[in-house]
């Protein structure tokens, strides 16, 4: 399982001044608007994480799950001061429904952080992803914060092709042969 969830319990905090939501136009003509969460999201989110397939969850935790423990779900919605998390969030008749999340979780290194994005399945390759990831960049580049990286399946070629193409460089990760790590110097965006 990724660095960033194994201490999570000890990283529960309110939320640093974040980015202002922002409505996005996707490829395929979808619109969502990108915010931070916040802790009236549990909910939404839980069942975001129920419309994933199982091939899903397991590229994003690298274990398979369920369902996201109180734990998780806990920390997912409270992140930590130096921590950024949004969620992508389409207006339906039943009000919002969470299509997609990113986050980044700063570690002991105050000058790194470590990344990760889940799109809903029926909601991927519409661009989603990139916009995301691309506002985390924007916002840790403003903090200061020198370097982004993250932990990513050697199976999961689209988010490898997406690091690739927005200046990640991936190499090995202790992880072992079946996790790539990707890495950005945030450094050249400040």
């Amino acid at each position: 399982m990724a660095r960033a969830y194994r201490d999570m319990a000890a990283r529960v905090g309110s939320a640093a001044a974040a980015p202002a939501p922002a409505g996005v136009t996707l490829r395929d003509g979808r619109r969502v608007t990108i915010r931070p969460i916040r802790p009236d999201d549990a909910a939404a989110l839980q069942a975001a994480f129920g419309r994933l397939s199982r091939e899903a969850r397991y590229s994003r935790f690298m274990a398979p799950m369920k369902e996201l423990s109180p734990a998780v779900l806990a920390h997912a919605v409270r992140p930590a001061d130096r921590d950024l998390a949004l969620v992508a969030v389409a207006d339906g008749s039943e009000g919002e429904t969470v299509v997609g999340g990113a986050r980044y979780v700063t570690g002991e290194d105050d000058d790194a952080c470590e990344f990760a994005v889940t799109i809903v399945d029926d909601w991927q390759g519409a661009g989603l992803a990139a916009r995301m990831l691309k506002a985390l960049i924007g916002d840790a580049s403003a903090r200061g914060l020198k370097r982004m990286e993250g932990f990513v399946l050697a199976s999961n070629k689209p988010m490898l092709s997406l690091a690739a193409r927005l200046g990640f460089e991936a190499g090995a990760s202790e992880e072992g042969p079946a996790v790539r790590r990707v890495r950005l110097d945030l450094s050249t965006n400040q």
